[in-house]
């Protein structure tokens, strides 16, 4: 296995370099980089160091070796702009990012007894419904917001793994939820400031993985979306907020069910449209108004996104229990031993 030389390549891209400018920070040809990357030439220790200092990372990071799940990537949102080499190279990002996950739960000797329930689903009154059934399922009532969407999931045993865009060379990325091993995997992108999107990002996933669609001509994508939207805004939730028919909605009753319910205002007019509380018109209307006071500018409110902190406290686990060494778990979690242990000091909670 050319272990190294993957990881050379795969950093050289991240960092978005060609062959030609590592060779210059290196003071070799272009063809010599390339044999590194291929593994014809095998690295010494010296020359390791010169690479890492090239890429401005830590030599581990370039020792690194998981043993690489094969993914499917079926259900990988993204948009079209999103091809070509940046595409596989996230595709590779994301696999080891997997593997990097599997293999820590397996040193945490995981045993995959949770199973997460399927639901049919045919059409949208059937994505509504279960989503009422996952809620009722896991006991979480239909007139509450789910305060943290990603502690929730990740206690029914559901990976999420959030990629680093680096360079926005992923900017065009927007989710992927697949079965590796049998152990269900969301996958997202860390950094994105706006935490409405990136919950509706996650319910949108989930139901991916939950939702049996009975035929390949269902349009999924319109599914899992009204799947997430009754997720997150419960119909008897909304209805208990807005009422059972409007003819106007406020600006300030959007913006509190915002705050209360972590949804965008533009997903909330959309949900009262799809429970027909508002009609059509009404709807047009309170986008036009919504454009007119906000235009191209964020909406008010800001939505902090959420955090996983999962694997990170499975690894400290694991270290203070003497199962990995420091240096193992340095690796795990990408950072220097001092940052590992001011972590342990200040635990960024």
């Amino acid at each position: 296995m050319n272990e190294i030389g993957n990881n050379l390549r795969r950093i050289r891209l991240l960092k978005n370099l060609s062959l030609k400018d590592v060779g210059l920070l290196l003071n070799m040809s272009a063809p010599a980089v390339a044999k590194y990357e291929k593994g014809e030439i095998n690295p010494n220790s010296k020359k390791l160091i010169e690479f890492a200092n090239a890429y401005n990372v830590k030599v581990i990071e370039l020792l690194k070796s998981y043993q690489v799940p094969n993914m499917k990537f079926t259900s990988f949102r993204k948009r079209k702009r999103l091809k070509g080499q940046n595409l596989e190279l996230l595709k590779e990002v994301i696999q080891n990012e997997v593997a990097k996950y599997l293999e820590v739960m397996e040193m945490n000797n995981f045993s995959n007894n949770k199973r997460i329930k399927r639901y049919n689903c045919s059409n949208l009154e059937e994505a509504e419904l279960a989503a009422e059934k996952f809620r009722n399922d896991i006991k979480y009532s239909m007139l509450l917001p789910i305060s943290d969407l990603i502690n929730t999931l990740e206690n029914l045993g559901i990976i999420i793994i959030k990629i680093n865009n680096q360079n926005g060379m992923f900017n065009d990325f927007d989710g992927l939820s697949e079965f590796v091993n049998n152990i269900p995997v969301i996958v997202l992108l860390d950094g994105i400031s706006d935490g409405a999107r990136q919950r509706f990002t996650i319910a949108h996933e989930l139901g991916h993985l939950i939702l049996n669609f009975s035929n390949d001509d269902l349009d999924e994508e319109k599914l899992c979306n009204r799947f997430a939207s009754s997720l997150l805004m419960p119909k008897d939730a909304v209805i208990n907020e807005f009422g059972v028919s409007r003819n106007n909605i406020s600006l300030y009753e959007l913006m509190a069910f915002k705050r209360e319910y972590k949804v965008s205002m533009a997903a909330t007019i959309y949900r009262l449209k799809d429970l027909n509380i508002i009609t059509e018109y009404t709807y047009r209307n309170l986008n036009i108004s919504l454009n007119k006071i906000f235009g191209k500018k964020e909406e008010p409110i800001l939505i902090v996104p959420e955090e996983t902190y999962q694997f990170k406290r499975i690894v400290h686990k694991l270290e203070i229990d003497n199962i990995i060494s420091l240096n193992k778990a340095c690796e795990f979690l990408g950072v220097t031993a001092n940052e590992y242990n001011s972590e342990n000091n200040n635990y960024g909670y």
